[in-house]
């Protein structure tokens, strides 16, 4: 096997496995929510304000975290995040005995995170050609919902047998992972398959901040909406009536199809070239209209509707990245700060608010409501690309 062919697949399996391993701690509680709020004993609301503190934890910390991993570089930044998701999925499921732990160890999974994206973000530009990048941003993000299908299975497979603290033990194998490949992928004399000039697709434009705010507004709603029904599904499936472990696997199921969308919309947009804001906000348009389905209580349409969610309306966050860094070619970490921040507020948002409106009325109007949010979201987004892209 050739040097670049090596260096490609070493540097798409370190980006799937440092995702995988920022986004675990927050997924695995959502995952277990039924576990851990029975356990611990707090209730739905409280479930989304620990959620959001480590979303809110990622936005604010990362524009700050951006701009660190262009000074520093990605081997720095993947390290750091690295130790700091550990010690969050270690916290955890080794001493969270109240509600405001899990607050805790969150912040530390945001901090987490917030340093991880934009230095995963140079690393694509690093090591990836770049027809090629949508790709590698497509698998990089597609560790979001791998992480989700690795917190449903854990339900059956974990926490319905040996408790739902064990379930945090599987940051283990992306953990190894990330330290077996970081410093031959990103290390002096490391595989290099690009180069930093050849990092991202040059824009002779400079955007303009009116469109490019207003993206990261529809950004931030869009996840708000996904990020919301992905954190209460197995809590709006057993309250629709499935059993807990049906709602894992509904969870499980959502999160395959999110992993098979967010490769395929990477490859879309490696054959298309260029920024993907129209892609997107198709995307969005469809994953609203999705998320309407499940808002019916129909099990059949819960599984759609979950689908569609996790496909259409969380599927786009790879070529967003994309789109950005490629707007902003001369200091990718501080576009992926961007990006983080605004699916970060989104993320933070959306669990709250879906908690609160499953609480004050039910689940089914918090889906409503999540499917209104997505669909003004793709409204903004396509907006934005008119002007962004001409």
């Amino acid at each position: 096997m050739s040097n670049a062919k090596k260096g490609l697949g070493s540097g798409m399996l370190l980006v799937s496995s440092a995702l995988i391993l920022a986004a675990l701690p927050i997924f695995l509680i959502g995952g277990l929510a039924v576990q851990i709020r029975t356990d611990l004993g707090f209730d739905e609301t409280t479930l989304g304000a620990i959620v959001t503190a480590g979303f809110a934890m990622g936005a604010i910390a990362a524009p700050f975290g951006g701009r660190l991993a262009d000074r520093f570089g990605p081997r720095a930044a993947v390290g750091a995040g690295a130790v700091l998701s550990s010690i969050a999925l270690v916290g955890i499921g080794g001493f969270a005995s109240a509600w405001w732990h899990l607050v805790i160890f969150l912040a530390v999974s945001g901090l987490g995170v917030a340093i991880t994206d934009p230095g995963l973000a140079i690393l694509v530009g690093r090591v990836i050609p770049t027809e090629r990048q949508g790709l590698a941003f497509g698998v990089k993000e597609a560790s979001i919902p791998t992480a989700t299908l690795l917190a449903g299975l854990a339900v059956p497979v974990i926490a319905l047998t040996v408790g739902w603290r064990w379930a945090f033990s599987l940051g283990l194998v992306p953990l190894a992972i990330v330290v077996f490949l970081t410093r031959s992928v990103t290390g002096r004399g490391g595989v290099v398959v690009g180069d930093d000039e050849a990092a991202v697709a040059p824009n002779p434009k400079r955007p303009l901040r009116g469109p490019l705010i207003v993206v990261a507004v529809a950004a931030a709603l869009g996840s708000a909406a996904a990020s919301g029904v992905g954190v209460f599904i197995t809590e709006s499936a057993v309250a629709m009536g499935l059993t807990e472990a049906s709602a894992g696997l509904v969870l499980a199921v959502g999160s395959v199809a999110g992993i098979i969308a967010r490769v395929l919309a990477g490859v879309e947009a490696d054959r298309r070239g260029g920024t993907q804001f129209k892609l997107i906000a198709t995307m969005l348009g469809a994953g609203g209209l999705a998320i309407l389905l499940g808002a019916t209580g129909n099990t059949l349409l819960l599984v759609l509707g979950t689908i569609g969610a996790f496909t259409g309306g969380w599927a786009w966050t790879g070529i967003f990245f994309l789109s950005l860094v490629r707007t902003n070619p001369s200091a990718p970490g501080a576009a992926a700060g961007l990006g983080t921040a605004s699916l970060g507020l989104g993320n933070a948002a959306g669990p709250l608010m879906f908690g609160l409106v499953a609480q004050a009325a039910s689940f089914s109007i918090a889906w409503l409501t999540a499917g209104a949010v997505a669909g003004t979201a793709a409204v903004m987004m396509n907006w934005s690309r008119r002007r962004l892209e001409g």
